[in-house]
């Protein structure tokens, strides 16, 4: 950990035990540190055309039988900071950016993935024409996140100690229940220096949602284009990528206190020489139970991402992933992606109290079509066994509690473990993988 990281987590940690002490401490205690009220008192002392924003966050993971191993084992610390800034010019402009330094302790495998450690670099940095009314437009023009939907297919992933953004324009139209986007951009992948957009990846789309409220709905549809100036087909012949994703989605609630969340989406296109028709779902039904809004929600759902039937015939079945696609993504054993599998899932979520949140997780892992691989949501092959008399993946149990300490700190700790199926046995990754971590923020 660097010294500058070193002196913000302690002088951020002492903040919040003056802050602890004012509130519970003698009249003399609370003059001799009223200083400690910085938290709550910078955003009075700032002016009202200037937001500061300020964001640490650790976190411990430990790994055993890495990537299905048996004796492996990993410990080490990730550490983010992030310094964000909210100019508004005039009523119509504003200027957002966020800086972010993001760094590992112990890590022991090489190279460090860029996805983990990104020392000092731009994270964010656009300019947001608006102009307000009964008709809302909004022109975002820079360095700029993309999330929609619940981030099954575009997001930008906060668990990630890095996180992708995009470099584009993004048009937005709000006006009675319907918001329309329509964006086009370069995705910018860390790097060993400052992050710069891939001129050869390119990510463009509409997204339109639409609120039924006589139906207690949201209608949400989509086209997403993927574009890679350089990928291999099946033949190892080096062409262009274009890849179709549409699809629709649909949330709500039923009588009851039940609730639904249901998405599809097909893809078409071309991977160099190769043609590609895929699709995927999501299916998804919930109860909050106690008919209570701090009522435990339990759900059952189910993920499927189709695979290839054949490799080497030039026809492409696995549904390709978007950048990125790290949707529920937090305290998972194995990043699993959406693609060549069946995923049925049991859940349950409850607001125990005010400051505490609890969630549980039992899942199934099934390949859609044994002649294809296991893939990680980084796109490479986790497993592969072609001829494997079985397609059952595995299992995993995983759960975390989060307790929000104060408006400023929140803490959380979870596990997470994987238990091997036969495939993953055939295919020598047969090792249960075990990830307990814990993380604390800091956000001012």
């Amino acid at each position: 950990m660097t010294l500058r990281s070193i002196f913000l987590t302690f002088a951020i940690g002492n903040l919040y035990v003056c802050d602890l002490a004012a509130e519970s401490g003698s009249p003399s205690d609370q003059a001799s540190i009223r200083w400690s009220a910085l938290p709550e008192r910078l955003p009075e002392a700032m002016p009202d055309w200037w937001k500061l924003g300020l964001e640490i966050r650790g976190r411990v993971e430990e790994f055993t039988g890495l990537n299905g191993v048996a004796g492996t084992r990993d410990v080490y610390y990730l550490h983010r900071l992030r310094l964000n800034s909210v100019i508004k010019v005039k009523p119509w402009l504003t200027l957002t950016s966020q800086m972010q330094d993001s760094r590992t302790v112990d890590y022991d495998r090489r190279p460090v993935p860029f996805g983990m450690r990104d020392p000092v670099d731009l994270r964010q940095a656009y300019a947001e024409i608006s102009i307000h009314g009964e008709q809302r437009w909004a022109l975002r023009v820079g360095r700029q996140p993309l999330v929609f939907g619940d981030m099954r297919l575009v997001s930008t992933s906060n668990w990630s100690n890095v996180g992708p953004n995009y470099d584009g324009v993004r048009l937005t139209h709000n006006v009675s229940g319907v918001k329309l986007d329509l964006f086009s951009a370069l995705v910018v992948i860390p790097g060993e220096v400052f992050d710069r957009p891939r001129a050869d990846r390119k990510l463009s789309g509409f997204y339109g949602t639409f609120d039924v409220r006589k139906l207690h709905s949201t209608v949400e549809t989509y086209t997403f284009w993927k574009s890679n100036l350089r990928a291999v087909d099946e033949g190892f012949h080096v062409g262009h990528m274009d890849v179709y994703t549409t699809g629709i989605r649909k949330v709500g609630k039923l009588p009851g206190g039940f609730d639904y969340n249901v998405e599809m989406a097909m893809q078409r296109g071309h991977i160099s020489g190769d043609g590609l028709h895929a699709w995927f779902g999501h299916w998804e039904a919930g109860k909050r139970l106690r008919g209570a809004p701090l009522g435990p929600r339990v759900w059952l759902e189910h993920n499927f991402a189709s695979g290839d039937e054949h490799t080497g015939d030039g026809k492409r079945q696995a549904f390709e992933q978007l950048y990125p696609t790290p949707w529920n993504v937090v305290g998972r054993a194995v990043d699993f992606a959406s693609r060549n599998l069946h995923e049925p899932m049991v859940g349950v979520e409850w607001q125990v109290a005010k400051k505490w949140k609890l969630r549980g997780t039992m899942r199934g892992f099934w390949l859609a079509n044994g002649n294809d691989a296991l893939y990680t949501l980084a796109g490479v092959v986790y497993a592969r066994k072609p001829g494997a008399a079985s397609r059952h993946v595995g299992e995993e149990a995983g759960g975390w509690a989060m307790y929000q300490v104060s408006n400023h700190l929140q803490l959380w700790v979870g596990y997470a473990r994987l238990f091997s199926g036969s495939f993953l046995k055939e295919a020598g990754r047969g090792s249960s993988v075990n990830y307990p971590f814990a993380v604390w923020t800091y956000t001012l």
